[in-house]
């Protein structure tokens, strides 16, 4: 299995160009009169500031280099591999089921998904991890609350979805109701987090 180096490249570091205006002397004269006419420019602060300000965009999750190290280290000690064929991707996967899966239960899942090189290795170009929460409705169908995030190579979130599944107890989808996410929502995070540390904690 073939996972490019997990070092990433150093971010690079923020420049912020101060503007700093060495004071004046100036007689307490002066001064008193630049407190009652104050510069155009300041009036015009004010009132960008009153304007309502965009929020800054959400940085989408990423996993720590270490667990994410682990996390690979799992699936390729105890990953199934499924070979892929035509336009179908092969895939290193595990899936953890707590519980009864004829009632209440939960299911983790990982995936790295890729293809077989010339030298027949499998290398990877991302991966997924999956959240489902099994409730076992009156009506004999499973309510399940799902989580799927995609990453790449890194561990780095690309794609968050949300939302509820009703299927049968045979696995057939009944019906599917997405959540609309924000991206700041705290949830997204605290699952990612979870998630990462189920599988880097995993043992054999």
């Amino acid at each position: 299995m073939i996972i490019p180096s997990l070092r990433r490249a150093g971010l690079a570091a923020s420049l912020f160009a101060a503007l700093s205006v060495p004071a004046a002397a100036q007689s307490d004269a002066a001064f008193t009169q630049s407190l009652a006419a104050p510069p155009r420019w300041l009036a015009s602060t004010a009132q960008l500031k009153t304007r309502p300000q965009k929020p800054a965009a959400a940085k989408p999750p990423e996993a720590d280099d270490a667990v994410w190290a682990k996390v690979i280290e799992t699936v390729k000690r105890d990953g199934k591999f499924k070979d892929g064929g035509g336009f179908m991707p092969s895939i290193f996967s595990i899936e953890d089921v707590s519980g009864d899966p004829k009632a209440d239960h939960s299911m983790r899942g990982v995936s790295f998904v890729g293809g077989v090189n010339e030298e027949e290795q499998f290398e990877a170009m991302g991966a997924l991890l999956v959240f489902q929460d099994f409730k076992l409705g009156k009506d004999g169908n499973f309510q399940i609350d799902q989580w799927v995030f995609q990453t790449d190579v890194y561990g780095r979130v690309g794609n968050v979805g949300h939302g509820t599944v009703v299927q049968t107890p045979d696995g057939k989808v009944l019906s599917t109701t997405p959540d609309k996410l924000s991206p700041g929502d705290p949830k997204i995070q605290a699952q990612f987090d979870a998630l990462l540390k189920h599988w880097a904690e995993r043992k054999p």
